[in-house]
């Protein structure tokens, strides 16, 4: 059952009280009358939200079944949990050619400026995870890192998705009274600004940086895991203090797959940040790890793209603004791609759910040429 066959039902009976009233007066009907199998009729007229957002409907549209099944305006029968939902299709995947990494992990400063406030057995863990993802980039051996991380101090001239566009690229983490972990990056203009024309041909808006002051968002991960140190990298920087939409970050991933395909170049992407991570006084150092692992789960599933489905209210409660980096790295990536874990920590001194995970892009490339086999065949 196609999620679009779902959002359309209800919006059928939003629109067609005559219709509300028949699904009402008929139960059994609903299959035939909303044009929806069994298991989702059962699930609207049970009035499930939890299992109706999993799948990314927006809260506007289930809270109607709740009202018109369970007369509950108080919505007591949802407990607002997010399950990750396998009873939809998983997509066929669709990476575009020329990708030959995708990935992402988090950007924790102090894994560098001070790893010895956090356990010694998490440190650890979460380098090792880092280390096997470093070995992935080296052997997909690309031309140019697209890397995304949020804004953390520069202040760029607009609230759009930056793209740095300069020759080169430099910071270091005096923020953190660690001057000595700084970071000389090379630049691919012309690459950069490839992938901002398509942003612009989609509709969409960009602003192209010459100037990317780089931070713990792109040091941390860079320093530990970037394969040479003259690879050309082009920052892909998210301003979520100024806007927030995972709908739209998953919109400029996907309109720069074009570029990615037609440059010719192998084509990494690093998505950074998060997971769970507040920065604000009195909640630093909480950790959600019950939605953490729904992000995981979602990724591990193939699903990752469903989180881009989500209202940004509940993501921004559970400390994931940074999610949007990973977003883009989706977009670009495409549907379907099954992610692995290669390590999780939470770590409340360092202030967040820590995580580091490879997206199998071959395992997606095999099955997109089964079902394109198999449709041949036929």
């Amino acid at each position: 059952m196609d999620k679009s066959a779902i959002e359309n039902a209800i919006l059928a009976m939003a629109r067609d009280a005559e219709l509300l009233a028949a699904v009402k007066a008929e139960p059994d009907r609903a299959p035939e009358l909303l044009g929806v199998d069994q298991a989702w009729a059962e699930t609207i007229l049970a009035g499930e939200r939890d299992r109706l957002r999993a799948v990314g409907l927006n809260d506007g549209l289930t809270i109607l079944v709740s009202r018109w099944f369970n007369d509950d305006l108080g919505d007591a029968s949802s407990a607002g949990a997010f399950v990750v939902d396998d009873s939809l299709p998983l997509p066929t995947p669709d990476v575009p050619r020329g990708l030959v990494f995708a990935g992402g992990c988090s950007h924790v400063p102090d894994l560098l400026a001070r790893p010895e406030i956090d356990p010694e057995d998490s440190v650890s863990r979460l380098l090792a995870g880092y280390d096997k993802l470093a070995q992935d980039i080296a052997a997909a051996d690309p031309d140019v890192i697209l890397v995304s991380a949020d804004c953390h101090f520069q202040s760029f001239d607009t609230g759009h998705f930056v793209l740095g566009v300069g020759d080169g690229h430099a910071g270091s983490m005096e923020f953190f009274k660690r001057p000595d972990l700084d970071l000389e990056l090379t630049g691919h203009p012309e690459f950069a600004r490839a992938l901002a024309g398509a942003v612009r041909s989609a509709g969409l808006e960009v602003e192209e940086a010459p100037r990317v002051e780089l931070d713990h968002g792109l040091i941390v991960p860079l320093r530990l895991m970037l394969p040479r140190p003259d690879l050309p990298v082009v920052p892909v920087i998210t301003q979520p203090a100024r806007t927030f939409s995972p709908f739209n970050a998953r919109r400029f991933g996907e309109a720069m797959r074009s570029v990615v395909e037609d440059s010719g170049l192998k084509v990494a992407f690093l998505a950074t940040g998060g997971l769970s991570h507040w920065l604000d006084p009195g909640h630093f150092g909480g950790v959600d790890t019950e939605f953490d692992t729904y992000i995981l789960e979602l990724l591990q599933a193939g699903r990752g793209l469903d989180m881009c489905s989500l209202e940004p209210f509940p993501l921004l409660e559970h400390g994931q603004y940074e999610i949007m980096n990973w977003m883009i790295m989706l977009g670009v990536a495409g549907p379907g791609i099954h992610g692995h874990v290669y390590s999780y920590e939470p770590m409340e001194a360092s202030g967040g759910g820590w995580t580091v995970v490879n997206m199998d892009l071959d395992d997606a490339r095999a099955r997109a040429g089964a079902v394109a086999a198999s449709a041949g065949a036929s």
